[in-house]
């Protein structure tokens, strides 16, 4: 049963409905919104710029500049589309409070000085944040404290560097390796190079001795063993590099480097050394005091030698533990503390000191008196 085909005024009717409902079909863009003309010139021009212009408040002004920056990587429409009405009521907000609105004017100061208050807060975890990272920098710098690692066949003059940097081990371990594949590709190379040629000298056997062979490799053999020998040529360059950093030369400029490194490592100790005496104390300090003598000593100590070693370990070299110290033979690095500690020396010069103060004082008192007694009399 064959279908009719149908009528012209059904076919009229239909292009007419698709003529209407063809405007109505969604297009899917194929550049994103946020890259369109039509959506950036009003967002940044006079949405972005009317914010700014009419904000009137530095703290309004930082906060819309921060969540604009906050925002710029919305990536989906509706959400965009929530985020741009909203900032066109606050600049309608803005523009009508620029125009006099008591009301509004009080809602903006009240609401600048609520953002003042958490500008502040944000300011002070950013300080925190940059204080904490510079804190966790220092403690892993990088430094140079005088010594080198010597040139081996993976590196130059290096300086020794604590800690050391990761890039230095893994430069030394990707040429370790590098070398050792180098040598496993030279034993093969050379051993095909062998086999090559011993085919080579069996084909001409064969030929000379009158048996009919195709030849494969005696017709032209450097076509079969030059590629082979270029490869290993570059395996013996690179293994001359690795001989010629292994015999390099230390540069002058190098060295007074480490020169200096050392003299400042010297300087510093030196200073810590005088501010432990002060009594500051550092983590070596806690260390050193720590420690204690060898297994095999420290079973033959008696509690008293026991309680003056660990006395002597202390950065203090005044009072008691400057005269354990002594008594054990430890040099002392300033022998006054130990005389102005104990004061034997000084009790002659302090007694002269302290009857000058008072015969200071009965003087004065006898001046008091003598003014009193003669103001007195010329009242009388």
């Amino acid at each position: 049963m064959s279908v009719p085909p149908p009528s012209p005024s059904s076919l009229a009717h239909r292009e007419s409905v698709a003529r209407l409902l063809t405007p109505l079909r969604r297009v899917r863009p194929t550049v994103a919104f946020y890259k369109l003309a039509a959506h950036r010139i009003p967002t940044l021009w006079t949405l972005y710029r009317g914010l700014q212009r009419h904000a009137e408040r530095e703290n309004l002004k930082w906060r819309i500049r921060t969540l604009f920056e906050a925002k710029r990587h919305t990536i989906q429409a509706h959400v965009a589309k929530a985020q741009l009405e909203r900032a066109y009521q606050w600049l309608d907000v803005f523009v009508r409070a620029k125009q006099g609105d008591a009301y509004l004017q009080a809602v903006l100061d009240k609401y600048d000085r609520m953002i003042a208050s958490k500008r502040e807060r944000r300011e002070f975890g950013r300080l925190v944040r940059e204080a904490l990272e510079e804190q966790t920098r220092l403690r892993t710098r990088t430094i140079f404290k005088g010594s080198f690692i010597r040139p081996t066949l993976y590196n130059r003059l290096l300086p020794r560097l604590v800690p050391q940097p990761v890039s230095i081990s893994c430069m030394i371990n990707k040429r370790r390796l590098r070398r050792e594949r180098r040598y496993e590709q030279s034993v093969e190379l050379t051993e095909r190079i062998r086999d090559l040629e011993m085919e080579c000298a069996f084909e001409k056997q064969l030929r000379r001795s009158g048996e009919r062979i195709d030849p494969v490799f005696s017709d032209d053999p450097n076509a079969w063993l030059q590629p082979l020998r270029d490869k290993l040529q570059i395996i013996q360059k690179a293994n001359k590099n690795d001989y010629d950093r292994l015999y390099s030369d230390y540069p002058p400029s190098f060295l007074l480097q480490g020169v200096r490194a050392r003299r400042q490592k010297i300087r510093y100790k030196t200073q810590q050394y005088a501010r432990e005496r002060a009594g500051e104390v550092f983590p070596t300090t806690l260390a050193r005091m720590r420690q204690g003598p060898p297994a095999h000593v420290l079973a033959k100590m008696t509690p008293e030698e026991r309680r003056a070693d660990k006395i002597v370990r202390g950065p203090s070299e005044a009072g008691y533990t400057a005269a354990v110290k002594m008594s054990m033979g430890r040099t002392l690095k300033d022998k006054e503390l130990l005389r102005l500690e104990d004061g034997k020396e000084e009790w002659g010069r302090l007694e002269r000191m302290e009857e000058e103060v008072r015969e200071e004082n009965r003087r004065r008192r006898s001046e008091s008196v003598e003014r009193a007694e003669g103001g007195n009399a010329s009242r009388s």
